[in-house]
Formats: structure tokens, sequence, C-alpha cells
């Protein structure tokens, strides 16, 4: 969908220069850092001490759910009007784990993780102190851990699946040189999964897992 807001910066009125060309630059910069794209969603990994070890905690959507039933993920949802990732990630995960605040601190963040449909997910590294395995059962079936020893010692079995390309009737292949015939890049797709996880643990929720190996193995 084309952008309607064709209102022009006031430095589009201004005399060009290299400083002016700066200005309005970091004003779009400004202003996209406070758009996020609809859609986003922000999710909290949940790292939990037992047994004097480190665990990460996982859900398992409920089978009641829409969307994804039954699958592995970290407690998170859509970012609402208003609130930063980081205020979305600790709203659902005290939501869906019927915890406070104050049991939740955000001790990290992991790079934007690209999801389904280009969906931009934000992760937060999080400790939960005093959980005692509550959930919402509207949205959660069980909760399980993994050991973050278990993590880092492995990596996820990598699947690449190429993306099928498919044009409106009315695409203008009058207008790219060779037409119909003109050779698209292939995109491709990593889906990644870690085996002998039960449920299994694959797609977004498996790559996170991985970034946050990487993160503290580096």
């Amino acid at each position: 969908m084309a952008d309607t807001n064709k209102t022009p910066s006031a430095y589009a009125r201004r005399t060009p220069s290299t400083d002016n060309l700066r200005a309005w630059i970091a004003e779009a910069e400004a202003r996209k850092s406070r758009a996020l794209p609809k859609g986003s969603a922000a999710v909290l990994i949940p790292i939990l001490i037992r047994d004097g070890k480190y665990h990460v905690l996982y859900e398992v959507r409920s089978a009641k759910l829409k969307t994804q039933p039954g699958e592995v993920c970290f407690p998170g949802g859509r970012i609402e009007q208003g609130e930063t990732p980081g205020e979305a990630a600790v709203r659902e995960a005290c939501e869906e784990l019927c915890i406070t605040r104050d049991q939740i601190e955000i001790v990290g963040a992991l790079d934007t993780t690209i999801g389904p449909g280009g969906i931009p997910f934000y992760a937060f590294i999080g400790t939960l102190k005093g959980y005692q395995d509550t959930w919402s059962e509207a949205e959660v079936d069980k909760v399980f851990t993994l050991p973050l020893d278990w993590i880092l010692e492995r990596d996820p079995d990598i699947y690449p699946v190429r993306l099928e390309q498919r044009f409106p009737d009315n695409f203008p292949f009058s207008s790219v040189p060779g037409g119909e015939n003109y050779h698209w890049r292939a995109q491709k797709y990593q889906i990644p999964f870690y085996p002998g996880t039960d449920p299994m643990l694959w797609g977004v929720t498996a790559r996170v897992t991985h970034s946050l190996a990487k993160y503290l193995r580096a």
C-alpha cells in the first residue's frame, strides 16, 4: 500500500545544502525510530534458576487459539500503540504467566529477528523471580524449561526454504527488462529445528533461541 502521507518536511523547502540534507535525514531517522512497523511483536526470554542451574522457560500455546495452536513460543505478542517493545514483552509475560511486573528484570536484548511475513520480533532477556509454574489457560497449555547449558552446547538443524513468487494479474511486466522472462533472484528463508525437543522447538522461537546462544557464547 502506498504511503498516503504526502506532507513534505520543512527541510524540503529549504535551500539545498549538505547541512540541510543531514538535518532532514536526522529528522527522518528520528521519525522512523518512533514508528514501529505494523504488526511488530516483542517477546521475553525468561531465564530462571532451578537446581542451581540456569533454565530458559518456554510456553506451549493453547490448542484453542486460532493462530499457531500447540506451538512452542516465548511469552510475548503484538506491541500496542504507545508501548515500547520492552514494555510489550513484560506486559505479555505478566498476562500469560500470571505474574507481576516486579517478578521480571530485563537484563538484555537481542538483535531484532524477522519472523513470518516479515514481522519484526524484538526479544528481551529477563530473569524471573518467585515463579511458581503458573500460566493463563486461555493462552497457554503448559510451560517447560530447557537447561541453558543444553542450548549453548548445540546448534539447531537449519533447513533453507525457497519462497515462491506470485505476481498480481496487473503486475507491469512491460516495464521490466525481459518482461515475464526476467530472471528473479530466488528468496530463501531459513527454518531452524532443535532435534530431540518435545514438543518440537522450531521456527522463529528456535531462531531466537539460537540467537540467545550465539549472544552468550560471544
